[in-house]
Order: C-alpha cells, then sequence, then structure tokens
C-alpha cells in the first residue's frame, strides 16, 4: 500500500514536469532510421527530408516541413506541422499548429493546450481533440469531436461549410459529422449553460436526439450489467454493499485509483517506449518487438478494462446499490433478487443523468465511489488470503 501511495505521488509530480524537464529523465537517442521508420528524441527537432515509414518525435519543439509517408507520433511545447503526411498524426503538446500548406491524409489526434489549424491545411479523415482551445479554420474531410473550453471552427467539415462560434469558456463536447457519414446530428452541448448550439446543417429534433442517446445508453449499460449479474451474480452487490458501508472512502480511494491508473499508465508507455526504442538502436530487434507487442498489449488491456468499468461498471455499481435501497422499502422480495434492483436503478440513474449539471456530478460521483468500492473490496480479499 505505501508502495502504491508513493507511486502515485512521483506520478503526479512527473505528470507535472515540462517536456524540457522530463528530457533530462529520458535517454539521448540520436536521430536515425530504424527500418523505414525514424525516432526522434532531441531537445528541437526539424525535419525536412522524407520519411518513408512512421515518425516518433519527442522534444521542446518539433517542427515538420517535409513528407512523412507513414503516420507522425510527436510529443513537445511546440509542435508545427507544414509538410505532407500521408497517414495520420496523434500529438500531445502545449501548442500544436497546422500550417497553411500542412496536409494528413488520415485523421489527427491530439491532446494539450492549443491546437489551430490555419486556413488552407486540409485532414482528409476526422480531428478529434481534447484540450483547453481548438481553432480550425481549414478543410476538415469527415468529422470533428471531442471535448474543449475553447472552440473556434470556421472552416470546412466533409465538404460543407461552417461556422460554429459558441460562448467560450463553457466546456463544450463536440462532433461534427459529414453529411455522408453514419455519425450523430453535428451540435455542440454547453454543459454550462445546458443549451445545444446547433450548426446550420443541422436538421435533427433534439428530443429525439436526446432519447435515441439514453436508449443506447440504456442498451449499453443493461448489456454489460446483465453479463456481470449472470456470470457473477453478487459481484456488483457486493461493491454496492461497500460503497453503503464507507462512502467517503470509496471516493477517495476512487481519486487514488484515476490518478494512478490513468498517470501512471502514461508513463508506463513512456517507459515502454523508451527501453523499446534503445533496444531498437542496440541491434536487438527481436527483444525490442516483444518488448513492445507484449507490454504495449498488457497495458493497452489494462487501461481499456479501467476505462470500461470507469464508464459503465462504476454506473451499474450505483444502480445496483439504488435499486435495491428502494426496493427494499417498497417490495423486500424483490430486492432480493438479483435482476430487478439492477433494472430498476439503471434507469433511475439515466433520469437523472438527462439533468443538466446534476447528471455530470452523478456520473462523476458513480466513477470515484464504484472504483473506491471495487479497490476496497480486492483489498480485503487480498488481505484475508
Amino acid at each position: 500500500m505505501r508502495r502504491l501511495l508513493l507511486f502515485g505521488c512521483v506520478a503526479i509530480l512527473l505528470s507535472a514536469c515540462a517536456p524540457e524537464d522530463l528530457q533530462t529523465l529520458l535517454p539521448v537517442l540520436r536521430s536515425g532510421a530504424i527500418g523505414k521508420d525514424v525516432f526522434e528524441f532531441e531537445d528541437n527537432v526539424v525535419v525536412t527530408d522524407t520519411v518513408e515509414g512512421d515518425l516518433f518525435a519527442w522534444g521542446d519543439t518539433v517542427e515538420i516541413d517535409g513528407t512523412v509517408e507513414g503516420s507522425v507520433f510527436a510529443y513537445g511545447t511546440q509542435v508545427q506541422i507544414n509538410g505532407e503526411v500521408d497517414g495520420s498524426i496523434t500529438v500531445i503538446g502545449r501548442e500544436v499548429v497546422l500550417g497553411p500548406t500542412a496536409r494528413v491524409g488520415q485523421g489527427v489526434l491530439f491532446a494539450g493546450v492549443l491546437l489551430q489549424m490555419d486556413e488552407g491545411a486540409s485532414v482528409g479523415g476526422g480531428v478529434t481533440a481534447v484540450g483547453y482551445q481548438v481553432l480550425l479554420d481549414g478543410s476538415i474531410g469527415e468529422y470533428v469531436r471531442g471535448a474543449m473550453l475553447r472552440l473556434r471552427l470556421d472552416g470546412t467539415v466533409g465538404g460543407s461549410t461552417t461556422s460554429l462560434r459558441p460562448r467560450l469558456g463553457g466546456l463544450a463536447a463536440l462532433w461534427l459529422g459529414s453529411p455522408s457519414k453514419a455519425a450523430p446530428a453535428p451540435s455542440v452541448w454547453d454543459f454550462n449553460s445546458g443549451a445545444t448550439a446547433m450548426v446550420p446543417t443541422f436538421t435533427g429534433d433534439p428530443l429525439v436526439e436526446l432519447a435515441l442517446d439514453l436508449a443506447r445508453e440504456l442498451v449499453t449499460l443493461l448489456v454489460f450489467g446483465l453479463l456481470a449479474v449472470a456470470f457473477r451474480p453478487t459481484l456488483l452487490y457486493v461493491f454496492a454493499d461497500r460503497v453503503r458501508a464507507a462512502p467517503a472512502a470509496s471516493a477517495g480511494y476512487g481519486i487514488f485509483v484515476l490518478i494512478v491508473g490513468y498517470v501512471g499508465g502514461a508513463l508506463a508507455a513512456v517507459g515502454l517506449s523508451i527501453v523499446g526504442f534503445g533496444l531498437f538502436s542496440l541491434g536487438l530487434d527481436v527483444l525490442a518487438v516483444s518488448l513492445l507487442v507484449g507490454g504495449g498489449g498488457a497495458l493497452a488491456l489494462a487501461l481499456i478494462l479501467l476505462t470500461l468499468f470507469a464508464a459503465y461498471g462504476t454506473k451499474l455499481v450505483l444502480a445496483a446499490w439504488a435499486g435495491r435501497l428502494i426496493l427494499r422499502r417498497l417490495a423486500p422480495r424483490a430486492a432480493d433478487n438479483r435482476w430487478w434492483p439492477l433494472l430498476l436503478g439503471t434507469l433511475l440513474y439515466l433520469i437523472v443523468a438527462a439533468v443538466p449539471y446534476l447528471g455530470i456530478l452523478v456520473s462523476l460521483a458513480a466513477s470515484l465511489l464504484g472504483l473506491g468500492a471495487a479497490w476496497l473490496v480486492w483489498r480485503d480479499l487480498r488481505a484475508a488470503r
């Protein structure tokens, strides 16, 4: 337990480091071609030539002026894309700019502070962005989606001209889809005002869309819940009883699990990449591939399971607790059934989750309580061995 707490504290400190601070922790690997892929670990990365494969770049500043025939994976304080990328771009940075001459064949996945796409830049696929400010003035082939605090969309999405400027300062969850794609109707939800701002191409009924979203969420939760009850009949109710017995402790450990899980997972991914690239540079290709595939696959599976449980499993824990609590007062016999409390609690949860503000708080509380309860149950089981 002490080791985990220490690891969590170290993870938090490292996550707050600037790229130049992390640079001192990394081994210096001179850029070079390994097969057809290029790996750059320098303070200032500048790519002006043609890269036949994928480009992996880590530095204080990253500038791509040449052509990348594969995909780009970059991290830096400032990332500037001026050239052509035939594949996709996955980038984490404080400021990421796609210049007027930037051409991306597939999609863009961004996480950071600022993503700016200048007029003239084009992305053949979609743009997924999570960050503080997103300014999109170029051409996007398929969709734009993500979550950001400040948004400006004054370009084209799926060939249709859009001009979207929602109020700045509210968290916006965005999905704009091409009219030719089977995607949700383009809309922006402002969680601060509880209002939906539609782009000019939107033709659907907001009430219908809300009903469809609730129906999809209900089906997803019920499928996961019924599978859990079918294979582990008492598991959800054990977690629910732990929430009832120690709600404060469950919430506290839920925060701990989130921090250690995701920050620790990100640091583990960076560590695997560094070791793997180091093995490549030493000519130990088999060991490098085994480490990256095996370790990366195990890490990805762990993060996927954590995300699924945080997104759905924790809601089911809260639903089982609420459903059993209500049925014990209204129909005591039904409260002991393994199906009815879950069904009733799930329906009540979705109704509450649809309420602006309150739904966000309930969802966050469910995630923290469920994760913390699972941690406490696992700790007790381990101590009992």
